[in-house]
Formats: structure tokens, sequence, C-alpha cells
């Protein structure tokens, strides 16, 4: 349950003047599926109250977040368990209960990200990560926004580790990296660090020419059973 951790560290909400003793207090430490089902009636009955915050208790740390954000973690944990159309069915439940998510809060595309990934037909994914380079890197030497969007995750963000990655809407990642294409010159990819089980990470550099490189995630989806690129970043090159 690691990342369900780190989703948690990512998203917590402080709020000032506010006691914890005064809120509900939750383990989302969850061992079995049987546990976030009863998480699931007890967020329901929290919802009926108009309960907004709670603390949530982990083994590494307690923090305050929305209820919304709840339960947008028991999702999680039904996905972690394979149990995918409960997930669906919270991911749902967040967008139709919470219209503010419809305004891009993170909160918002991560869901909406989560369920097209769930229901997309992983067209995306690929059965061994030599192939999706070659891709990518043909995308980039024909600057062809179509390929870019045939190869992206529907589960998309920005940043270096995933404990930090920003989400967006695939079509907007895209979208920039398309603009960003126009003015890729001659591009070279190459390997910038490997995993053999989990992650790739690729430098492709000869954008803004050669003012600024951009590092393309590749990661091992157990779930997926392949490849996907799910995650991007740059860095300018330093000053001379």
């Amino acid at each position: 349950m690691k990342r369900l951790g780190t989703v948690i560290l990512a998203f917590w909400i402080l709020l000032a003047g506010c006691g914890q003793q005064t809120m509900p207090q939750r383990n989302v430490d969850f061992e079995n599926p049987s546990q976030v089902a009863k998480s699931l009636r007890d967020y329901n009955r929290l919802e009926r109250k108009g309960v907004e915050t709670i603390v949530v208790k982990t083994h590494h740390f307690t923090r305050i977040i929305s209820l919304s954000f709840y339960l947008y973690l028991l999702a999680q944990a039904f996905e972690q368990f394979g149990r995918d159309q409960d997930a669906e069915k919270l991911y749902i439940h967040l967008l139709i209960q919470y219209p503010v998510l419809h305004d891009n809060s993170q909160l918002g595309v991560m869901t909406e990200n989560r369920l097209y990934w769930l229901l997309g037909d992983k067209r995306w994914v690929m059965p061994s990560v030599d192939e999706l380079i070659l891709k990518l890197e043909y995308a980039l030497l024909k600057q062809d926004e179509q390929a870019l969007q045939a190869l992206i995750s529907r589960d998309f963000g920005f940043g270096r580790s995933y404990e930090e990655r920003f989400a967006v809407k695939y079509q907007e990642g895209v979208h920039l990296l398309a603009e960003e294409m126009k003015n890729l010159h001659q591009p070279v990819v190459e390997i910038y660090s490997k995993d053999e089980d989990n992650q790739v990470v690729l430098k492709t550099s000869g954008w803004e020419n050669g003012k600024k490189t951009w590092y393309f995630s590749l990661r091992h989806n157990p779930r997926a059973e392949g490849w996907e690129w799910d995650m991007a970043y740059w860095e300018h090159e330093p000053m001379p």
C-alpha cells in the first residue's frame, strides 16, 4: 500500500485553528478489501452527517484531509486489491457528489484520470519497454502529435517523482508537448536511468535548440501487464 500512503502525504490539508480531537479519526492502513468496504460504510455515515474533514492515520503519520479525499483513498484501496468495479463507482460518486472537482482541482483531475484509466482500452500499454521507447522516439522524430496521444497514459502527470507528480488530463499533456515539439530539432533519445523491474526514464534532447531537456518516465504496470508512459518533466540547460 506504499502508493496509497504517498497519495495521502502529498494531499493532506492543514486546517488552522481546528483541533484534531474535534474531528473523526480513521485508520487507512487496509489489509484486505473487507476493511475498505467497512470504511466505505463509515464514509457514507459521515457524508450524511455533513462532515467535511477528518483525521486519517497510517503507520507513519497523522493528517487532516477532506471527506472527498477520504473517498478517493478508498477508491485507490479498492484498485490495489483488484476491485476495479468498486473503485469506478466511487470515482463516479466523487464527480457527482463534489461538483467543485470539476474546476480543474488536483483531486478532480486525479479522479477523472483514474476513471479514464480503468475504463480505457489500454492500447497505450506496450508489452515491452523497448517497443514503447521506439514508438516514442519515432513520434518525436516525426513530430507526430497523434502518435504521442496514442502512447500517453490516461493517468498522466508532470513531475520528477510519483510523490510530487502534478496530474493533468492526457489531452492537455499531449497539447503542451506538441507545442514544445515545434522547437524540437534533431531529437536524441537515450536511457537516463533504469530500474529493470519497474521504471525507465528517457532523456530527450534537442528542445529549444538544446536549451531544454525533457525526461519521460516509463513505468511497468503489473495491473495492465505492460509498460506505459505516465510522467514527464523538463529542465533548462545551465547558463554558460
